[in-house]
């Protein structure tokens, strides 16, 4: 009888062993059909991404930045001072020539006043030539966040 238990016991063990690797078999099974069919299936990427949003957004800053760009043009007066400055030499070689006893104070205060007016006018120019050149860049730098959004934004692999 003990024989015949030690028996069972084998042919229960082998069967165990057999049912195991069958059904490794079977799971093995499960998992190449399933590669096949990710294999068999087409891949779309981004097949359609709507880009209106995004589209609308770089209109709005392109609108802004124009805009900024007129109030500041718009500020920007060409003046050539050259012949505001010729004229205050000519003024200040006349009055060289005056007599002595002439009283010169009034004049001498108001062409100083222009003068100063035209150092003003002077740096205001170039005040407005920084504005330009500060928002000239600040352009650049928003068409270069632009470009980086929009190549975000077409390659399939992004966010």
């Amino acid at each position: 009888m003990n024989n015949m238990v030690t028996k069972l016991s084998s042919v229960a063990a082998l069967l165990g062993v057999v049912g195991a690797i069958g059904a490794g078999f079977v799971q093995y099974g499960k998992v190449m059909a399933k590669i096949d069919e990710l294999d068999n299936r087409k891949a779309v990427i981004n097949e359609t991404v709507d880009l209106s949003p995004l589209e609308e957004r770089i209109s709005v800053l392109e609108v802004d930045v124009i805009d900024r760009i007129n109030e500041v043009e718009e500020q920007i007066k060409p003046v050539d001072l050259t012949r505001v400055f010729s004229e205050i030499g000519k003024i200040r070689e006349q009055i060289a020539m005056l007599p002595e006893p002439a009283n010169l104070k009034p004049i001498l205060e108001q062409l100083q006043m222009l003068e100063e007016y035209g150092w003003e006018l002077e740096e205001d120019i170039e005040q407005l030539s920084k504005d330009v050149a500060i928002i000239s860049k600040e352009n650049e730098v928003q068409d270069v966040m632009i470009e980086e959004i929009k190549l975000e934004n077409s390659n399939p692999l992004g966010n």
